[in-house]
């Protein structure tokens, strides 16, 4: 299930890659845990929680656990591979969301999901800086404005002679973080998501905030072409100069 990549090497990348790319909240990764972390965040047992509601908090330094007790709502307990999608769920997003033109087409979605199984007791959501070193990051997500978007879909395209590597699937806000970015790692050239596409999350996050996430592994090979991809050029160092 692609390469281990320990929390020490993807901060180092972090570190340099966001010296070039900004982002508008610091980077979040995900991490397998046999045992709660200390002082995380635990959803409260039968009542629906969206886990988006947390981000700002993770954001601040808190750590958000899911594990297949507890997952904020039955959505995010599929989507992180804890459960099976239920099969009655596609009335709900076609007639009560009105995310698919019918029952049908609903159902065709939740077929596609095809979550990975979570073996371990916990999965945990963090950020990267606060991630103990020795553990393997599955996931980064990055959160950025359109200016870095732009920055990264050049850069994710930069090593392949091919321009589709990064890709923008209609899925709910859990499956942008965590269920798709996760499935690419076993692919052998896996694709960068751009996520936050969910009309049901937004509410949570800042209308100028996207989402990008990767297998842990891309977030390094990319990193390592940064010296000489357009990023140490002047017309980009213009653009950022302009952000900042």
């Amino acid at each position: 299930m692609g390469k281990r990549v320990d929390s020490g090497i993807v901060k180092k990348n972090i570190k340099n890659l966001t010296q070039y790319i900004p982002t508008e909240l610091p980077s979040m990764g995900w991490y397998f845990s046999k045992k709660q972390p200390a002082n995380c965040i635990v959803f409260e047992k039968n009542k629906w929680t969206c886990m988006f509601q947390y981000v700002e908090q993770v954001a601040s330094g808190r750590e958000l656990c899911f594990s297949s007790e507890l997952t904020g709502c039955q959505g995010a307990a599929c989507y992180l591979g804890f459960e099976t999608p239920n099969k009655k769920a596609g009335s709900f997003l076609a007639q009560k969301e009105k995310f698919k033109n019918c029952v049908e087409y609903a159902e065709a979605f939740y077929n596609e999901i095809k979550a990975i199984k979570t073996t371990s007791k916990y999965l945990i959501l963090g950020r990267i800086q606060d991630i103990p070193d020795e553990k393997s990051v599955e996931v980064v997500n990055l959160w950025i404005n359109a200016l870095s978007l732009s920055g990264l879909v050049t850069l994710t395209n930069y090593d392949r002679p091919t321009n589709n590597n990064v890709h923008i699937p209609f899925a709910s806000g859990c499956q942008s973080i965590w269920t798709i970015p996760y499935k690419e790692k076993s692919n052998k050239k896996p694709k960068a998501v751009v996520g936050g596409m969910d009309p049901a999350m937004r509410k949570y996050i800042s209308s100028e905030i996207l989402l990008y996430s990767l297998p842990s592994e891309r977030i390094v090979e990319l990193t390592e072409y940064i010296s000489s991809s357009f990023l140490t050029g002047k017309n980009w160092r213009n653009l950022f100069h302009n952000y900042k």
